[in-house]
């Protein structure tokens, strides 16, 4: 199943076929931004859950997700600031406004730790300008570290995934198949 244009912003999924109710949904996934893909579609039997409850929050979060302080940062900037407040252990911030960072700015965090798809493209981060231009920053991304996409793009595609998840789920958690 492909949600949105891989020309702008597709999450691609499927479920296993093999999978026999009651089951979890198991499958395959990858995030496609401007024609460059984050995920590994051919990883097998990778749990779906983690990316649905992660596009589950966005669908809240993401109209908001800026910060002032981010005004004027170039996108390698963006990425290293993210980097530093999120994942960056050997700096002098105590354990106390480490988790105060994580829960100011973890919701920057995206596709990171979401499922083993992820797993070889490194860390993503996702940020929403006033402008509704979406910046996604990737490090594995062809075009550079950043993928600009508008709001409504990335929404509508999030949304279509959580819909087909949550009917995969119903259908596999039925024992009659």
């Amino acid at each position: 199943m492909l949600f949105g244009s891989k020309a702008t912003f597709a999450i691609e999924a499927m479920t296993e076929p093999h999978l026999i109710p009651p089951s979890a949904v198991w499958g395959r996934m990858q995030v496609w931004c401007r024609g460059g893909a984050i995920g590994d579609f051919s990883e097998e039997c990778c749990a779906l859950f983690g990316p649905y409850e992660g596009f589950r929050n966005l669908l809240r979060s993401l109209p908001k997700l800026w910060f002032q302080e981010f005004e004027g940062l170039s996108d390698l900037q963006l990425w290293n600031r993210l980097d530093g407040l999120l994942y960056f252990a050997d700096d002098d911030r105590t354990l106390e406004q480490c988790s105060r960072d994580w829960e100011q700015y973890g919701q920057c965090n995206f596709l990171t730790n979401w499922g083993e798809q992820f797993d070889g493209n490194g860390k993503s981060f996702i940020v929403c300008a006033p402008s509704g231009v979406v910046h996604i920053l990737n490090q594995s991304l062809p075009n550079g570290i950043s993928c600009e996409v508008p709001l409504l793009d990335v929404l509508a595609a999030a949304n279509e995934y959580a819909s087909w998840f949550e009917s995969e789920q119903a259908r596999l958690a039925s024992s009659s198949g």
